[in-house]
């Protein structure tokens, strides 16, 4: 008797290397499996405009690695500035401190970008909040930042509307970058506030939309089930958060073993497997961290970690929690 469904994987992959340069953009899920990329030693950039949600924005954080940040997307708020392309934790209690700290992660993003041969996005909704007056009207905005509702028009984007965005930045990103492949995935995050009917609707768009451009761009553009696996083959509200919404860590590492199986190479697997009890050593907090046998123990860790980045000269570990530190 079959008592379970394993979901299958594109035929075609997308192969991972540590000498590849990837980007992240998308929903919360992209940021968990990003995390788990940069856990494992691998070049990625997760989300330098903080955590997006539907394609429109995505697209709009695309534009800006390409041409520049637009002008007038600074605005103040109860004594905080805020950015509109930006999450919250870009914010700042002046323009200088906002602007800063947009700048200093928009340039190294755009340091990756020129790089850049790896592309994943995670789609979580098609509902996009654009700008109905100001300096901004008709731009799509990242986050409302709590503004009043009135300030926004909110549209569910078609299927057809998201491919026919994103159509000429694959094209121009084709062009720009040959050996570039993209990866899209829909987040398995239900949307409950649309009601689960609503949320259905959203993810069906999104579905619809990558399929069609995964078609359009055969070769260059390709779609992952991270989705499918979480509502097909877990399926379980037990491989869910406390909220019944997002998916668990259990859940995002088993999506994170499924997307290991699709996209590492052998020598991807060997990297990995040979550091990651080296950086669960390093993440080890010690009782007493300033003991010389302590200062011993890290030593040879370090040591051994020189000799695997020698051995392996693509390997970037990072002990920073934001990747910006290299060993």
């Amino acid at each position: 008797m079959k008592l379970h469904v394993s979901v299958e994987l594109p035929a075609e992959r997308v192969q991972l290397c540590h000498g590849d340069h990837v980007l992240m953009l998308g929903s919360c899920f992209a940021e968990h499996v990003g995390r788990r990329m940069q856990d494992g030693g691998f070049r990625v950039e997760i989300n330098p405009f903080g955590v997006l949600y539907n394609p429109a924005s995505i697209l709009e954080a695309l534009k800006a690695l390409s041409d520049g940040l637009p002008k007038d997307m600074y605005f103040e708020s109860d004594e905080m500035w805020h950015s509109w392309l930006h999450a919250g934790h870009f914010s700042g209690p002046t323009l200088d401190d906002c602007r800063r700290l947009v700048e200093e992660r928009y340039e190294r993003a755009c340091l990756s970008f020129r790089r850049l041969n790896r592309l994943y996005i995670t789609w979580g909704t098609n509902r996009a909040y654009y700008m109905a007056d100001g300096k901004f009207a008709g731009h799509v905005v990242a986050n409302c930042h709590k503004m009043p509702h009135r300030l926004f028009v909110e549209q569910a984007m078609t299927p057809d509307e998201i491919v026919t965005q994103w159509t000429p930045m694959v094209e121009r990103l084709m062009t720009e970058k040959p050996e570039l492949r993209i990866v899209l995935t829909v987040s398995p995050y239900r949307y409950a506030k649309y009601g689960f009917h609503g949320s259905q609707l959203s993810k069906a768009a999104l579905l619809l939309a990558a399929d069609e451009l995964c078609r359009r761009f055969a070769g260059a553009c390709h779609y992952f089930p991270a989705y499918e696996i979480v509502t097909d083959e877990l399926r379980d509200y037990r491989f869910y958060e406390a909220d019944m919404l997002h998916p668990s860590t259990q859940a995002v590492d088993y999506v994170w073993e499924r997307f290991s199986d699709w996209s590492f190479s052998g020598e991807t697997r060997e990297i990995i497997d040979e550091w990651e009890p080296l950086r669960r050593a390093l993440a080890h907090r010690p009782f007493h961290p300033r003991t010389a046998a302590h200062s011993a123990f890290l030593q040879k860790i370090e040591q051994r970690v020189a000799l695997l980045i020698e051995k392996y000269p693509n390997f970037a570990p990072s002990y920073g929690a934001d990747g910006a530190d290299p060993v």
